[in-house]
């Protein structure tokens, strides 16, 4: 297996500008437990290996009154992903409690489960978008990350019904070495359907420690055939970092609640949670967290460090919480992340 996945749902919150000052959660990430047909292909994986029946989950009910919870603080997004969050038997009504709240609402699936009237459900629900990813431009490699046969052409059946029905969907790409030969090919599943690709070569651990999915990275010259490909239609990453600012919205914006009511400050970031809102409410959780001050003060540092690190990193995109598995240091880039820097820098520089 390339990327095995144990099915979890995420409901995970978008980043937004806030004031410091203010301390409201505009993106949060909540995760549901449930199981799936088919991983996800993302480096997101058997996050939680507890048996089911060894485990306290967070029922519905709770989850729609965080979702109330949520609107009280000031969130403007929500994003339901996983694992698979399709798989979840109430996705639906989780779904459907998001949009009644007026949320912005994002679904980021695998497609496999995308039936013909879910698709109207979904169509329904007007989501911001719909994110879909992409891992190759033949069933052979696709299923190949996803370590599951059938899953590229479950994909693109699910694809087709979404936009049949008018929904707005993204593909994502996570760009790597069994992938990197087929951006063309990828280009044209997306252009030939009219919808947006979305390529990134970064990788994460899973979520059991396991670096296995890092020695799929992009080669050197994979990454500048990505780069290259960003630039030409006006999107490669860059970042504008000046002294004082944050990284990001670790701690400050961004939130994810795992399936068992636990609350970290990112999606990634999971050095210790913050709380639990099985017990707690989120509101206490979030404003009487030291560990969220931690992580807040390690966005502002890691902003500080990288507009000083040279032009390479300084306008790249950085996540502290990565850098904190792999290097055990959230200011310590990893090797990984200065080779595609300087790659992005180096296109940029060319295309000027």
């Amino acid at each position: 297996m390339v990327f095995a996945a144990l099915g979890v749902f995420m409901v995970a919150i978008t980043r937004c500008p806030v004031s410091l000052a203010a301390r409201a959660i505009r993106t949060v990430s909540v995760s549901r437990s449930s199981p799936t047909t088919m991983t996800s292909g993302s480096s997101r994986s058997d996050a939680f290996s507890a048996a089911p029946n060894e485990r306290v989950l967070v029922p519905t009910s709770r989850w729609l009154s965080l979702l109330d919870e949520l609107r009280g603080l000031g969130t403007f997004y929500v994003a339901l992903t996983g694992g698979e969050p399709l798989a979840h038997p109430e996705f639906l009504t989780i779904a459907r409690g998001v949009r009644e709240r007026a949320f912005a609402l994002r679904i980021l699936t695998n497609g496999a489960l995308v039936t013909e009237p879910l698709a109207g459900e979904i169509a329904r629900l007007l989501p911001m978008a719909v994110e879909l990813s992409l891992h190759g431009a033949s069933a052979e490699t696709h299923d190949r990350a996803t370590a599951t046969p059938g899953s590229f052409a479950a994909m693109l059946r699910g694809l087709d019904r979404l936009l049949q029905h008018g929904v707005t969907v993204v593909l994502k790409t996570p760009v790597t070495r069994l992938n990197e030969d087929e951006l063309d090919g990828m280009r044209r599943i997306a252009d030939g359907r009219g919808v947006p690709l979305r390529l990134d070569a970064m990788l994460t651990p899973r979520d059991d420690g396991d670096t296995g999915p890092l020695a799929y990275r992009a080669t050197p010259a994979g990454l500048q055939r990505m780069y290259r490909a960003l630039a030409e239609q006006g999107s490669l990453p860059r970042e504008e970092r000046v002294k004082g600012g944050a990284n990001c919205g670790l701690g400050r914006t961004t939130l994810a609640i795992d399936p068992e009511g636990n609350v970290f400050p990112c999606m990634q970031w999971r050095r210790a949670p913050l709380g639990n809102v099985r017990e707690t409410p989120l509101g206490v959780v979030w404003s009487g967290s030291e560990e969220r001050e931690r992580a807040a003060a390690v966005a502002r540092a890691a902003n500080d460090r990288l507009a000083e690190a040279g032009p390479a990193l300084a306008a790249f995109p950085y996540c502290p919480a990565l850098a904190q598995q792999l290097t055990g240091d959230p200011l310590q880039p990893d090797a990984g992340h200065v080779e595609q820097a300087e790659a992005a820098a180096q296109v940029r520089l060319a295309s000027a």
